[in-house]
């Protein structure tokens, strides 16, 4: 069961890595929830499950994982309930979401990868949330025009 979980886990996580940015993007330009946000959604979701499924395995080791899951999980959930409406500052919802969603990813990816070393696990936090809040306090035209009706 382990390592079923850890295949579907590495695989979900690379769907997500590839499809996050394009999640962002598509719904910024679409303004509104579509198959990249979908795909991004859900291979997050399959990371997080994944993950729930393979701690027991080593809770003293992973126990921390639970939560950071659930978290992550929470942050493309709330990216995809700002997409689905679309209005007001609805696009600050979706890149914190999703771009919530895909810093959680590299930052796994960079806690597996260099776990010697957790200096470099702040490097996507700090620099994607920058990126972020820059994008959220400086927004496109395109993103905060009003919706046709």
């Amino acid at each position: 069961m382990r390592d079923v979980a850890l295949i579907l886990h590495v695989a979900a996580g690379a769907v997500g890595v590839l499809f996050g940015p394009l999640a962002i993007v598509f719904t910024l330009r679409r303004r509104r929830l579509n198959w990249a946000g979908e795909t991004f959604h859900w291979a997050v979701a399959l990371v997080c499950l994944t993950a729930l499924v393979m701690v027991p395995y080593d809770w003293a080791g992973l126990w921390v994982f639970w939560p950071i899951s659930i978290a992550s999980y929470l942050f493309v959930y709330f990216g995809q309930r700002a997409a689905e409406s679309p209005g007001g500052l609805w696009y600050r919802g979706v890149l914190r979401g999703y771009g919530g969603g895909w810093i959680a990813l590299w930052t796994a990816i960079l806690v597996v990868s260099a776990p010697d070393q957790p200096w470099t696990w702040a490097i996507p936090i700090v620099v994607g949330s920058a990126v972020i809040e820059v994008l959220c306090f400086r927004p496109s035209a395109a993103w905060t025009r009003n919706s046709q009706a």
